[in-house]
């Protein structure tokens, strides 16, 4: 295994690149005028962090998904939407195509990934079809000698800037059996991305996706003509790198939260005392930091499974129900802590708020976590 693998070594690294390329008031611009950070994407290529979890032949690292997870952590402590986008490349470029990808698709994108040269785009969700992804409606008809997509995504996070957009659709009546994964093309004719507002996560280029008669050949079925009607499982194969992801982005989220609470608590004063003099503050910000440390020891063990190769699905779901749902509180309270001044734009708490939001719900919402940890425990769901 290459030694630059090292958790430490990945965090020195990551931290480096934030004070060196992320200073603060850069975070507020881009998400102020929700634009792509295309530029701070090619300089995170100067790390050689790209190709963590892609394997050594491909010019990769040679490690997993969850190694990745310092890299999420520390830029969502600046600049969560960085996490995201960057989250998103190698979750969905480097890891579904290193995991399910045929080998002609390895030597075609990994080697390209690895260096960041490439973006890569994940299209399940629908307008109708969310958490019940079984239930997509996006068809894939065959003709012709190719594959013809017809239907629309919502919710694509770089569906517009993407050079290839996995894209899940449906080529049998079977709602599991059905499901074929294509990498398309987004310069194809009948493929178009309509970005769209919403309330965090500013600069993820998140879109409205839509298919028109949109031609892929067969050997763009992720991988290749043999894994027709595999898809779903070639997703469920990596549900627990996404859950980690997002529990590591979380983390990110909550320690920064965290960090401008007590920074604020420590500089500003209530009648002659700093506020964090007052016994109700202390005991708020310790209830924070003491569920801060208890989400990060989960979703770090959880990881440590994933690395041995444990059956761990009740624990990855564990760990993003409670990173994300804690890293909400977190950010509440501390708006509370702040008062008025919490929700104006000169403190970060208001952005953390709005973008810890969103990681409640993607990748499977918090009920849905909590139904697969039920169904795990040999609880019945109804």
């Amino acid at each position: 295994m290459n030694p630059a693998l090292n958790p430490d070594a990945i965090r020195q690294a990551t931290q480096a690149f934030v004070e060196q390329e992320i200073p603060r008031e850069l975070a507020r611009q881009i998400d102020q005028q929700d634009v792509y950070p295309d530029q701070l994407l090619r300089k995170f290529s100067q790390t050689g962090l790209w190709g963590i979890n892609i394997a050594e032949e491909y010019g990769g690292m040679g490690g997993q998904a969850v190694d990745a997870m310092p890299v999420y952590e520390e830029l969502s402590r600046r600049m969560p939407v960085l996490a995201w986008v960057i989250g998103n490349i190698m979750l969905y470029g480097n890891d579904i195509i290193g995991v399910n990808g045929s080998p002609q698709q390895k030597a075609q994108y990994l080697p390209a990934l690895a260096k960041g040269e490439m973006r890569f785009g994940f299209a399940l969700t629908e307008p109708d079809a969310g958490s019940d992804a079984a239930n997509i409606a996006t068809k894939a008809v065959y003709q012709d000698g190719a594959y013809w997509i017809t239907g629309s995504k919502m919710f694509i996070t770089g569906a517009g800037v993407s050079d290839v957009v996995v894209t899940l659709t449906r080529t049998a009546l079977s709602p599991y059996q059905g499901i074929t994964a294509f990498l398309v093309d987004t310069t194809t004719p009948g493929y178009s991305a309509s970005p769209l507002k919403k309330l965090g996560y500013h600069g993820s280029n998140t879109c409205a996706v839509h298919y028109e008669n949109v031609r892929v050949p067969p050997e763009n079925i992720l991988g290749g003509e043999q894994c027709l009607n595999q898809g779903w499982w070639q997703m469920v194969a990596l549900l627990n790198s996404e859950r980690l992801a997002l529990s590591a982005c979380a983390l990110g989220i909550g320690q920064a939260a965290l960090d401008e609470t007590i920074a604020f608590c420590k500089a500003h004063y209530r009648f002659t005392h700093p506020y964090g003099k007052y016994q109700a503050v202390q005991h708020a910000i310790v209830e924070m930091a003491t569920e801060l440390e208890a989400a990060r020891q989960l979703a770090y063990h959880a990881a440590g499974l994933v690395r041995q190769g444990v059956d761990c699905l009740k624990e990855t779901s564990m760990s993003k129900y409670f990173t994300t749902e804690t890293a909400k509180k977190i950010a509440l309270t501390g708006i509370d802590l702040l008062g008025v001044e919490g929700g104006t734009f000169a403190y970060d708490l208001q952005r953390y708020l709005r973008d810890v939001l969103v990681l409640s719900i993607g990748g499977g919402t918090t009920q849905i976590q909590k139904n697969i940890i039920a169904k795990q425990m040999g609880l019945t769901v109804t």
